[in-house]
């Protein structure tokens, strides 16, 4: 009979899973000790609860390659983290989480890496004024996929997302709400992927169209910049604006959620760039079948600069769907299925070459990502979960000289991985 555990592909996981299952099963004999206890400090209306995450990943593609230049590793993953939070839940509150990623590969130790990130939740209300907001600021250094890939490199760049609403409830059926969207994305100098800044504003209302149901009228303008890196050369800002009509609220005893449509229009402020108009769509729904199974759909098309070249659009298409699946009556265990397909459209931009010729770099990228996770919860603190993911990239070029000059390859991926958190 074929000793399959003696290949070193199978060898490398299953050391890694034993240093994850070893916390995993260290975390549950400490339960009898109620070590929840001893994760989370009040102090009048301020909690300090520590965090801990880490995992196990085997991946069959670790630089996103295709043939003969596939190779595979072991990811292991340490996480130490700390969340502190100012008042209580349902009312005033602040909250400020900080995790640390220690990052260490089996095989390729020479891409070892960590990672810093913080997020800020606030929620103010005061009358009929409602405040919420959420800021990410994260230092990320990681394999990226895309032509960059073929360089093996870490990607390092910083990461920062703000998003607030303030609300005001004009009547018991009418509300008013203003929402300010910033994000950023400044990578190192050395690689060739643009900076990119957007900011975004959103003016809505409301109304309680029925007993279940708000209808929703929204209207958006938003500026995005970009800076180049590694000696590429810069471009214009673009500019976008659109609106949505769309409704919220219970549909069935069943079906919950969001739908909105719309129109967005992007433009280069060149005047020369060509600009991108697009029914804007988004969808965000859950179906409960049953006290066990429910099913979570999100659809989302709008339009984004393109992260290589400065004068052109994604216009991008994402579909996910997730199902959730209890097992038993204890709640503590749970199957999850997820599916991912994403289009993304960049428009016919023309690159200069020597001699004064140019090539059209328009493409259209394809991204399908199957998975599939057991998860056991067997304390409201400790979570361990087993998954799978597969993950296929296809590409298509409006050139044919395109595919070699920007080195982008079609790949596909499978990730194994265990992971264990301990935390509120």
């Amino acid at each position: 009979m074929e000793r399959v555990m003696e290949h070193p592909v199978f060898g490398k996981l299953s050391g890694a899973l034993c240093v994850v299952g070893w916390l995993a099963v260290g975390s549950g004999v400490d339960a009898a000790e109620n070590p929840g206890e001893y994760l989370s400090y009040s102090w009048k209306e301020l909690a300090i609860q520590p965090q801990f995450d880490t995992s196990a990943t085997f991946t069959d593609n670790l630089f996103y390659s295709r043939g003969v230049n596939r190779v595979s590793d072991v990811i292991l993953t340490v996480s130490p983290g700390m969340k502190l939070q100012l008042g209580r839940d349902g009312a005033n509150q602040a909250t400020l989480e900080y995790m640390h990623d220690e990052t260490l590969l089996i095989d390729y130790s020479d891409f070892n890496t960590r990672q810093e990130r913080l997020q800020l939740s606030t929620r103010f209300i005061r009358g009929k004024i409602k405040v919420e907001g959420r800021d990410n600021l994260s230092f990320l250094s990681s394999i990226l996929g895309g032509s960059i890939s073929q360089s093996r490199q870490l990607v390092d760049r910083v990461s920062l997302n703000d998003l607030y609403t303030v609300t005001y409830d004009w009547t018991e059926k009418t509300d008013f709400y203003v929402r300010g969207t910033h994000y950023l994305v400044d990578y190192d100098r050395r690689t060739f992927l643009l900076d990119q800044q957007s900011l975004e504003g959103l003016l809505g209302m409301s109304y309680q169209w029925t007993p279940k149901l708000r209808l929703t009228v929204e209207g958006f303008y938003g500026n995005s910049s970009i800076e180049a890196n590694a000696g590429a050369p810069a471009g214009p800002d673009s500019q976008f604006f659109g609106g949505f009509i769309g409704l919220r609220g219970t549909f069935t005893p069943k079906l919950t959620g969001s739908v909105r449509v719309g129109y967005e229009q992007r433009e280069f402020s060149d005047g020369i760039s060509a600009s991108a108009n697009t029914p804007a769509v988004g969808a965000d729904l859950t179906y409960q079948f049953s006290n066990l199974t429910s099913v979570m759909l999100r659809y989302d098309r709008r339009t984004f600069p393109s992260p290589q070249f400065a004068n052109q659009i994604s216009v991008t298409d994402s579909v996910n769907l997730t199902v959730f699946q209890l097992l038993g009556t204890s709640g503590r265990w749970l199957v999850r299925g997820t599916a991912r397909y994403d289009i993304n459209d960049l428009t016919a931009t023309t690159l200069a070459t020597g001699g004064g010729s140019g090539i059209n770099v328009e493409r259209t990228d394809r991204i399908m990502v199957l998975g599939a996770s057991l998860v056991y919860q067997p304390q409201p603190w400790l979570s361990c979960v087993a998954s799978y993911e597969f993950e296929d990239f296809g590409i298509s070029f409006g050139s044919s000289t395109a595919g070699s000059l920007l080195q982008l390859v079609p790949y596909h991926n499978n990730r194994v991985s265990l992971s264990v958190a301990i935390g509120f």
